[in-house]
């Protein structure tokens, strides 16, 4: 018995390992997707963004300039993202030969009047055993919609409902 457990335990101690090194990849890889959000460097930001999604927008340079034009957007109401803040993944699956799982992800804006706080959840996917990840702010389409993107994760990943945003206002306001 003592030998089964030992072996038994021999098997999965590679597997563990694997899905710790797995999560800590996604973690670093989501946390450069927020710095090039940040800066923003939109090249970089599309080399996080799965290729369904870049290609839904029509292309790179569709998508760069959507990109370009929300930030500008923002900027003149007043809107300005100030920190990205990603969390610990949560469990990493094998669904149809593609790594998946989820990170929590909060947004910290500055916005007239005070601060906005929205946290979320990224999708993340690999497509190579955990080496590269991207992602997709799972929490930012709806459900329907995102089965529909990506058929594979239907009805095994749920993904938590978008929390409302929390306004802090500035001192005075």
């Amino acid at each position: 018995m003592k030998r089964l457990f030992l072996t038994l335990l021999a098997a999965l101690i590679p597997a563990f390992a694997f899905a710790d090194e797995a999560s800590a990849t996604m973690k670093q890889e989501a946390e450069k997707c927020a710095k090039a959000l940040l800066v923003p460097d939109y090249d970089a930001f599309i080399v996080f963004s799965h290729k369904r999604i870049v290609d839904g927008m029509g292309g790179k340079e569709k998508m760069t300039a959507t990109l370009k034009q929300g930030m500008e957007q923002m900027k003149a109401q007043g809107v300005a993202i100030e920190k990205v803040t990603v969390g610990e993944p949560g469990k990493v699956e094998k669904i149809d030969g593609w790594m998946v799982g989820l990170i929590p992800q909060t947004l910290l804006m500055k916005v007239p009047g005070g601060t906005l706080e929205q946290e979320s959840h990224l999708l993340g996917i690999s497509e190579d055993e955990g080496k590269k990840w991207v992602f997709v702010d799972a929490a930012g389409i709806p459900k329907a919609q995102l089965e529909q993107i990506f058929p594979e994760i239907a009805g095994k990943i749920e993904v938590p409902a978008r929390k409302k945003p929390v306004m802090k206002k500035d001192e005075g306001s």
